[in-house]
């Protein structure tokens, strides 16, 4: 039969149909590799310019070749292309307006940061083409995947009615009947969860698989994936079914049999019967989409699966249907930078919560680019949305009239910013708010109550803290255990363990929505102050383990917590809060903040709570709290090398220790202002101080603080040369923190006697205590102690020869110091890295570090301790010894004049070169 709009066309040889692509060469390299591969998979013939007859001349090469191709790939990045002599357009532009009314699939790389301006007028031309498909793409990879699904769906939809050529292609896999939605954009990421999903799908003893996850977590559209790609596994087709409209449990079997076109006849079978009639030998896939507000239908879903042995059923649901055999499948959030390691841009596309938001963005914004300057805020921007799809796609068409940074800013408020997605979803995916009110709405009251109390906490808490907060007026009439499985099944929770202990959580911002909740309840101020009351209660019994060997148990439960407790403080210092429980509980956790190097942080929060009492009167038997706080400030403030701020403090708690009586407290502070008295260089004030503190001590039997100040005045008295003495005071504080089995303590006592073997020239030993007191500081979290023996290890590292681990542990300490924001811990640093530059004849940097470290001494009134001081002064005899007396002058001068945060920089650069 013979049409005559038939026009011949010139034929491979194979007769196949031919794909010519388009492209700059060099820029593109591997994408038209990823290109050819797609192609030729499809027993297409691929048509591209470098694989052309050389000798012609390329603008009639490339016009002969588009002649012979029936469809024409454009693939853009960055450069326009190369325009020959005499011509006004690149060979790139060129090619796309000679494509003609051929069928274009275009492809935009992404990001593109240098897109130059002829190419993006180019694109906007490609935009306005309505001939043309175009979709972003960001890896070769990812390209290769689109290519190769679009020419698919091109041959099967559109081409033999564009043109109807005859062809002997291979011939195709016969179409399976479904009606499954067609996605408007690619899927990005899951591929592992889509691969569970087809697996479990076809092996045969899995009949009933149920897809969980919050609103938002891209269910659906995983669903849809997963099934397209199971058509031919199944005989009499794959069909979807919504059930989102309805809220009927009874009709579901209704909507079943409306989507399969099977009818109820009047005075027949009941539907579901008829259901089970027409599927009991047919080898089907149902989809059965949004089943979470129609749950209680369940076993109608379970008497199909029985009298249909050859059904398989997919779900997507919040919650799962508890039928037996079923499939738990949850779908977590996309994957997410990790914001404790470094940000590289070019690492950015590997994950898929960024490669969602950038492909979305471009989908509204052609002109949108990644660069060094906007990736940590698209990173940032997905951490903030949990990595939640629905959440990203949202945030991603804003940046039609937003930057990323300006996006970020006003991300305070996501569910207010997270709204207006594409109006062709369902009402309640076009708002997140709406997504997670989806959800909220089938809860019953007593869970909705649980629900919006549960937002009172701050990044988790346990079922203890549940019951005792959320409970504490009893008022509730239900089993919290029973509401919070609810909430677990409803996705709207989600647990994980710590320490052996069952944690909750709320995604970021399903926690904002129920905290509105809570705020239009009136509950909110009541559920503060059980709130406040259960963390008081925690820090307070933490208090006397964390001088002990229990230390580091209590220190993880006190770090998992510590958003609750911050929660706590803040609101404490803050009316209607109760600033008794932030000076409670900021005192009570002092020593955790040391541990763990929280030390400008700690000390805020005293300074706060300190600054807040401005009625005397309302202090009246709070001043055993007071002197602790002040205590604690002041210890602090010795550490980051504060050194006025610290003798302050800890003056005014000696004072008011001396006002309350209280001996053990007060023998503490008297040590803590030997420690800085040691630290000022007033070598006899402070071996009197700490002797008087160690004779109170023992009287009171404070053992750990006993074996502490041992140590502490070790230190004193090698500071006035005598090591031998020195040594006998290291050995009594570590039989002491031996016997309290305090692994802290241990590591302190090992560091001191690792001095002492350094300094008699037993660099092996050294080595060896180092290591063993390092590993044990390690061991317990303790960020700032640690700094001490790393130096020792340094120089020991250095002094055997092992140079690698020298630079390794001089770039750990110097990093350490300036995250820290420990001033003290840098001019040791600085100081001990000298070292290791004269081990390998830079002398001149040595000079300059050192000169950093005395000026910044200087500034902060700190004298080092008299191993690091011994050590220091070895470097600096050693350095000023391998340098002209004029270049030494020259380079301590330029060291002292270096900031700190110039010192450091300085210092990791060089040692980078040695």
């Amino acid at each position: 039969m013979s049409n005559p709009n038939y026009q011949p066309v010139i034929r491979t040889p194979d007769q196949r149909l031919r794909v010519f692509v388009s492209s700059t060469l060099q820029e593109l390299a591997e994408e038209r590799s990823a290109a050819r591969e797609a192609i030729a998979k499809l027993r297409l013939a691929p048509v591209m310019f470098e694989l052309g007859a050389r000798p012609h001349p390329p603008r009639e090469l490339y016009r002969a070749y588009l002649d012979q191709s029936h469809i024409f790939i454009g693939i853009y990045w960055q450069r326009y292309g190369w325009i020959a002599p005499g011509e006004t357009l690149s060979g790139l532009e060129d090619e796309y307006r000679l494509s003609d009314d051929r069928p274009k699939l275009i492809y935009i790389k992404a990001p593109a940061p240098e897109r130059e301006p002829r190419l993006k007028e180019l694109l906007d031309q490609v935009r306005s083409d309505d001939r043309a498909s175009y979709k972003p793409f960001t890896t070769a990879a990812e390209l290769r995947e689109l290519i190769e699904n679009d020419l698919a769906l091109l041959l099967t939809e559109r081409f033999e009615a564009a043109q109807p050529v005859e062809i002997d292609a291979a011939p195709a896999t016969p179409r399976r009947r479904h009606n499954l939605p067609a996605p408007p954009t690619r899927m990005i990421g899951r591929e592992a969860e889509l691969a569970t999903a087809r697996e479990l799908l076809l092996r045969n003893d899995v009949n009933l698989l149920t897809m969980t996850g919050p609103g938002g977590a891209g269910k659906t559209r995983l669903a849809i994936e997963a099934a397209s790609g199971l058509c031919d596994h199944f005989a009499e087709g794959v069909f979807f079914v919504a059930l989102a409209p309805t809220r009927e449990p009874n009709l579901v079997p209704a909507v079943i049999a409306q989507t399969l076109d099977v009818r109820e006849t009047i005075g027949g079978q009941p539907v579901l019967e008829a259901l089970k009639e027409y599927l009991r030998n047919k080898r089907m896939l149902l989809l059965l989409d949004n089943f979470e507000q129609v749950v209680s239908a369940a076993p109608l879903i379970g008497e199909l699966l029985e009298a249909c042995p050859h059904l398989k059923v997919l779900v997507t649901s919040r919650v799962t249907l508890r039928l037996r055999g079923e499939k738990d499948l949850p779908i977590p959030p996309l994957a997410l930078p990790d914001r404790t390691q470094p940000l590289a841009m070019a690492s950015l596309s590997q994950y898929a919560a960024v490669q969602l938001f950038i492909q979305r963005a471009l989908e509204v914004n052609a002109d949108f680019t990644v660069t060094n300057a906007t990736a940590p805020a698209i990173a940032e921007i997905c951490q903030r949305l949990d990595g939640l799809p629905l959440a990203i796609e949202l945030a991603a068409a804003r940046t039609k009239v937003l930057s990323p940074q300006a996006l970020l800013a006003r991300l305070e408020r996501r569910l207010e910013m997270l709204r207006g997605g594409p109006r062709d979803l369902p009402v309640r995916q076009q708002t997140l708010r709406d997504a997670i009110g989806w959800s909220y709405d089938l809860l019953d009251e007593p869970a909705q109550k649980l629900f919006r109390r549960l937002s009172i906490f701050v990044n988790g808490w346990t079922l203890e803290a549940a019951e005792e907060v959320c409970n504490a007026a009893g008022d509730l009439d239900v089993d919290v255990l029973d509401e919070m499985e609810a909430l677990l099944d409803n996705s709207l929770l989600y647990s994980s363990e710590s320490q052996g202990e069952l944690r909750f959580a709320m995604l970021g911002t399903i926690h904002e929505f129920a905290y509105e909740r809570l705020v239009e309840s009136g509950e909110e101020r009541a559920l503060r102050w059980c709130h406040a009351g259960y963390f008081l209660e925690l820090a307070e019994a933490a208090e006397p383990h964390l001088l002990g060997a229990a230390r580091q148990l209590w220190i993880e439960r006190l770090e998992i917590e510590h958003d609750n407790l911050r929660a706590v403080l803040a609101w404490s210092r803050t009316p209607p809060g109760d600033l008794e429980t932030g000076l409670r509980i900021a005192g009570a956790i002092r020593w955790f903040w040391f541990f763990r190097g929280y030390l400008s942080e700690g000390r805020n929060w005293l300074e706060s709570m300190l600054a807040g009492w401005v009625d005397t009167e309302a202090l009246i038997g709070l001043e055993p709290y007071r002197a602790k706080a002040l205590g604690a400030s002041g210890g602090l403030a010795w550490t980051q090398g504060d050194m006025e701020i610290a003798r302050v403090r800890l003056e005014e708690s000696i004072a008011l220790y001396r006002e309350i009586g209280d001996q053990a407290r007060l023998a503490q502070m008297l040590m803590f202002r030997g420690l800085w008295q040691l630290s000022a260089g007033n070598l006899t004030a402070a071996r009197d101080q700490l002797e008087e503190s160690l004779r109170m001590l023992h009287t009171v039997g404070e053992k750990w603080l006993e074996a502490f100040g041992l140590d502490l005045l070790g230190d004193a008295i090698a500071m006035s040369g005598d090591l031998a003495e020195a040594r006998s005071r290291y050995e009594q504080s570590l039989t002491i923190f031996k016997a309290l089995n305090d692994t802290w303590g241990i590591g302190l006592a090992l560091n001191s006697l690792a001095g002492i073997a350094w300094f008699q020239d037993d660099h092996g030993r050294a080595c060896e205590l180092y290591s063993q007191s390092v590993a044990l500081a390690r061991e317990v979290g303790d960020r700032w102690t640690v700094v001490r023996p790393l130096l020792g290890l340094l120089d020991a590292s250095w002094h055997q020869g092992d140079f690698s681990q020298a630079k390794a542990l001089a770039v750990e300490t110097l990093t350490l110091c300036r995250d820290l924001g420990a001033l003290s811990g840098l001019l040791l640093s600085l100081g001990g890295a000298a070292g290791l530059f004269t081990a390998r004849n830079r002398p001149d940097v040595a000079a300059r570090l050192l000169g950093a470290s005395d000026a910044l001494g200087d500034r902060i009134g700190f004298v080092t301790f008299a191993l690091d001081r011994l050590r220091t002064e070895r470097n600096l005899a050693e350095a000023r010894a391998r340098l002209e007396e004029a270049a030494f002058k020259a380079a301590w001068v330029e060291g002292q004049a270096l900031t700190p945060d110039q010192a450091i920089d300085y210092a990791l650069r060089e040692v980078e070169r040695v």
